[in-house]
């Protein structure tokens, strides 16, 4: 059953085996699983139906530039982000998992194959098919990105990424739900405490809150799983209340990371032209190719992890000629804000100075592209089930830039924590330091110039841009502001971990964190399938504790 916390009589939610704590992708992943184990779940979660339903008082806060505010990229509503995200869903790596002499704080504490037999399962709750993500399960045949690409094997491999429809996990799961007789949603139950015994070894109870009421909920194991920021100020509020607690003084907040992303230089290929497009899979799934730098030339080199799409110049500049891309920029007015940064490759400048005037012209003259683009839109996009993900259209003139994104090393310096502030609720607001390290830095900068100086030893293709450029360019890559990572991180001793191999909390027999702040090194994959792994894993693990 769904229903408000508002409709629910107190004694109604107690005594319930497990408490999550948040309905995103993980918090939803991990009510379905043990609901179809047989276990019951009360799955609480302070917003509601529509995002326009809930005020986003609790999530404002204060985070460094060029960080995104702490309101953006994240949704206090039933399904969390999936009712917005993109639909990517990319596995971290093996060599993720590793411990590499150049990454400071590397290695998982659990294997990659742990991690990997659950992300079959986990690809089937997102809806992107199988869990081969290889050329070779493309439809269209195992050709390469660009033909010269296989002599550059011993540093470079190819990749896709799948997509999901991409599916809004609210709107796959409710009828499953609500026909449960074993899971109890409870919206408009904001969780503001964690009220912990004594010497804070369990928590006996969750401080539930819709505005108007307050409601203390027992259960046996309690889940955090409502986005890294939020876990994390949950647990730094409840380490304010427990003086055990302050054995996570070294590790709490700390470590926080995001993807940073540069789009730079531009790829020409002599007589041919990359596979640069959407590509269906052999199981009919959206897929876009990729290149990865080997784990072999990461450590020869001392690069981070790291991948390199093929991108389509920016919107903002109508040097591009293309009037589907002129008409894109006109229209940006009706995206979200933070999405605003893609458009112009995240130049500032373009913004100031947007040539309407030229862009207007560019729809003009290539009217027949752009009604093409709007039946695509219409039929692949607003029509279909499974949508397109996104437009992919190349420069003119052939050239292509590249779209860097990658891991960043763990930081101390690179946090969450609280402000003296506090929302409608009392809990006190975030602050969120980010910033690249050097070492981030140094990365970016040989990753570019490695991809150059392997394609200049091919015959038709070459990498060009201005090396005077390069490291003022990758030091003001922006971060991903959705990729909330590492503030809450997993690992086997408490003097740099906050939460075990079972993502349990040290130290607290009944708290869990179901986040990909539990990751201890971030990789350059998208967070979200791996947080349906890890939620399918967890609760292959509360039901043998439960049991």
């Amino acid at each position: 059953m769904i229903r408000y916390l508002s409709d629910c009589e107190a004694a109604s939610l107690q005594d319930y085996p497990v408490c999550v704590v948040g309905s995103g992708p993980g918090g939803l992943s991990l009510a379905v699983a043990l609901a179809r184990q047989g276990q019951r779940v009360l799955l609480v979660d302070g917003g509601d139906w529509r995002d326009d339903q809930i005020d986003d008082d609790a999530y404002q806060g204060a985070a460094s530039a060029p960080h995104p505010g702490t309101t953006e990229y994240r949704r206090q509503r039933f399904g969390g982000t999936t009712h917005l995200w993109g639909g990517r869903c990319v596995p971290l790596d093996p060599a993720d998992f590793a411990a590499r002499s150049h990454v400071p704080l590397s290695g998982w504490p659990i294997s990659y194959e742990e991690y990997a037999r659950y992300l079959p399962e986990a690809m089937q709750y997102c809806d992107a098919g199988n869990a081969d993500f290889t050329p070779a399960s493309l439809a269209g045949g195992n050709a390469p990105m660009f033909s010269e690409l296989p002599q550059l094997s011993q540093a470079l491999t190819e990749y896709i990424e799948r997509y999901s429809l991409p599916t809004d996990f609210a709107a796959k799961f409710s009828e499953e739900l609500k026909a449960s007789g074993l899971v109890n949603v409870v919206l408009r139950a904001r969780c503001t405490r964690l009220l912990a015994n004594t010497d804070g070894s369990r928590i006996d109870a969750v401080v539930l809150h819709d505005g108007q009421q307050e409601v203390q909920v027992r259960a046996s194991q309690i889940v955090l799983a409502g986005g890294a920021i939020e876990a994390t100020r949950l647990l730094l509020c409840t380490r304010e209340q427990v003086p055990a607690w302050q054995r996570f003084d070294g590790s709490l907040g700390r470590y926080y990371a995001c993807h940073f992303d540069l789009i730079f230089g531009e790829m020409r290929l002599k007589g041919e032209k990359p596979r640069f497009r959407f590509q269906k899979t052999q199981d009919g799934v959206y897929a876009r190719r990729k290149l990865q730098f080997t784990p072999q030339w990461q450590n020869q080199l001392g690069l981070l992890n790291s991948t390199l799409r093929l991108h389509f110049p920016s919107y903002a500049d109508p040097g591009h000629g293309s009037g589907v891309l002129s008409a894109i920029y006109l229209a940006k007015s009706i995206l979200p804000s933070e999405h605003q940064d893609i458009l112009n490759h995240g130049n500032q400048n373009a913004v100031a100075h947007p040539r309407r005037l030229a862009h207007v012209r560019n729809v003009m003259l290539d009217a027949g592209s752009v009604f093409g683009f709007a039946y695509d839109m219409v039929f692949k996009r607003k029509l279909a089930k499974r949508k397109l993900p996104y437009t992919l259209i190349p420069n003119r003139n052939g050239t292509y830039p590249l779209e860097f994104n990658s891991e960043q090393v763990s930081d101390a310096a690179n946090r969450i924590s609280l402000l003296d502030t506090t929302d409608r609720y009392g809990m006190r607001r975030v602050d969120v330091q980010w910033r690249l390290t050097s070492q981030d830095i140094d990365s970016g900068v040989q990753s570019f110039m490695s991809m150059q100086s392997l394609l200049a030893g091919t015959r038709h293709c070459r990498l060009d841009f201005d090396p005077g450029e390069l490291k003022e360019q990758v030091t003001r890559a922006l971060p991903v502001g959705g990729h909330h990572i590492g503030s809450t991180r997993m690992g086997r001793f408490v003097e740099d971990s906050v939460v075990d191999t079972d993502c349990r909390v040290h130290g607290v027999s009944n708290l869990l964190v179901l986040s990909s702040s539990v990751f201890p090194t971030n990789g350059h994959a998208n967070p979200t399938l791996s947080i349906v792994a890890l939620a399918l894993r967890m609760a292959d693990h509360l039901q043998t504790v439960l049991r």
